[in-house]
């Protein structure tokens, strides 16, 4: 499952012509892979808020998801927000990690700060 769209990928990275579309898009699924092994069994879907931004729990006590005029779910804002901070590194770094924004092995720490509060720590 990619979590941003190759458009959306592409306007993060400002990119308007066509020729990394491929390369982009491997780098799209490869960061939504990485955030979603992240997250474990945590969900990258928007959860529905009350007005005290409390989530809002069906009969079962399971949360509803935010869903688009297609009744899909919306992936998180903040899932997105980290697919696209990867997406960056991915693109910009491509053999390296130049800047050395992560160690090997481990998410850049603005994407984990990201997803740190869905992440379901009790997986192993």
């Amino acid at each position: 499952m990619m979590y941003v769209t190759l458009a959306r990928g592409k306007q993060h990275l400002n990119t308007d012509h066509d020729e990394d579309d491929s390369l982009i898009e491997v780098y799209i699924l490869s960061a939504s892979r990485a955030v979603k092994n992240y997250l474990k069994s945590g969900s990258p879907f928007a959860v529905e808020r009350d007005s005290n931004d409390n989530p809002v729990l069906d009969s079962n006590g399971a949360p509803e998801y935010v869903r688009d005029s297609n009744g899909d779910k919306v992936i998180d804002a903040a899932v997105e927000a980290a697919v696209l901070i990867l997406l960056g590194h991915l693109y910009k770094d491509r053999d390296q990690n130049t800047e050395n924004a992560f160690e090997q092995g481990y998410l850049p720490k603005p994407v984990t700060a990201l997803l740190y509060p869905m992440r379901d720590p009790a997986c192993a």
